[in-house]
């Protein structure tokens, strides 16, 4: 019984293995380098003969066969009903008797765990706000198309040239459609490397807010200073390690449905926005508080 496992194991991942720098692609997309992979696809950058362009190229996984095309045209269907500067756009999208492939412009960019590890950015509130709002502006345009995005982690969201990025929409869906039925356990598309499996969430834009809610204690702690002289057995939470104005703090636990969760994308939105405000304009009773 283990020897047919093992053999099942080690036809997958030849089937699987990702192909060579140099392979063209649909007789037009040239593999420069495989940047990526998740347990039903496999992301390249490519060059496209014909314009000259460098792509992205995401092909359907061999060994996870009907579905994982299923799952890719899926993706394309969803990029093509978004239009937006900062979300990969829809090119191409062909197959050959084992394989989809979906082109999509290829976004590079640093990850705020780029930013943080290796180029020691420090994150304090005001500038947590400032890109939080960026952020929602683009989540905000995709809940208005419709959609839920559903994995917006530290991997997909690209920093490059003073603008955010959205990466990776092969979880999206509308917004209230039920998640997949029957699906086998499958691992979040990462680049770089494979993630541990999804477990698929609501189509709401609450679970969306919640992701945003996490990425914001991320973006904050690049500021944590540990208290050398506190036992490291006692546990602390955020609240207790961050600190946090009262305002902010309220909001994230808000994003992560400690409190009372935002009916909407666009209820935060509007309440980050008019916490910067205040703090960019403090009002005449504060700045007479402050004399």
């Amino acid at each position: 019984m283990r020897f047919f496992s093992y053999l099942s194991s080690f036809i997958s991942a030849w089937r699987d293995y990702p192909a060579e720098e140099n392979t063209v692609l649909g007789n037009r997309y040239t593999i420069q380098q495989m940047i990526g992979e998740g347990s039903y696809g496999i992301l390249y950058q490519c060059l496209d003969q014909q314009s000259g362009c460098v792509v992205a190229v995401k092909q359907s996984r061999p060994s996870k066969g009907d579905y994982a095309r299923q799952l890719l045209n899926r993706e394309a269907a969803v990029l093509r009903s978004l239009q937006h500067p900062q979300i990969p756009a829809y090119r191409d999208f062909f197959s050959n008797n084992r394989n989809c492939y979906l082109v999509m412009s290829y976004i590079n960019g640093d990850t705020l765990e780029d930013l943080i590890f290796e180029q020691d950015m420090k994150y304090e509130e005001d500038e947590c706000i400032e890109i939080t709002l960026q952020l929602l502006k683009l989540v905000r345009y995709i809940h208005e198309q419709g959609y839920v995005h559903l994995d917006l982690r530290i991997p997909n969201v690209l920093f490059k040239d003073g603008r955010i990025n959205l990466i990776d929409f092969g979880l999206a869906r509308r917004i209230g459609e039920p998640p997949p039925l029957h699906v086998p356990a499958r691992k979040k598309f990462k680049r770089n490397s494979s993630a541990s499996s999804v477990k698929y969430k609501d189509s709401k834009e609450s679970e969306d807010l919640r992701d945003i809610g996490h990425f914001m204690l991320f973006m904050l702690y690049s500021t944590y200073e540990p208290d050398n002289n506190r036992s490291a057995v006692v546990e602390r939470s955020w609240q207790e390690e961050l600190h946090l104005s009262i305002e902010l703090q309220n909001m994230i636990k808000r994003l992560l449905q400690l409190s009372e969760p935002y009916l909407s994308s666009l209820e935060f939105m509007n309440e980050l926005q008019s916490l910067a405000n205040a703090r960019n304009h403090p009002s005449d009773k504060d700045k007479k508080g402050s004399l």
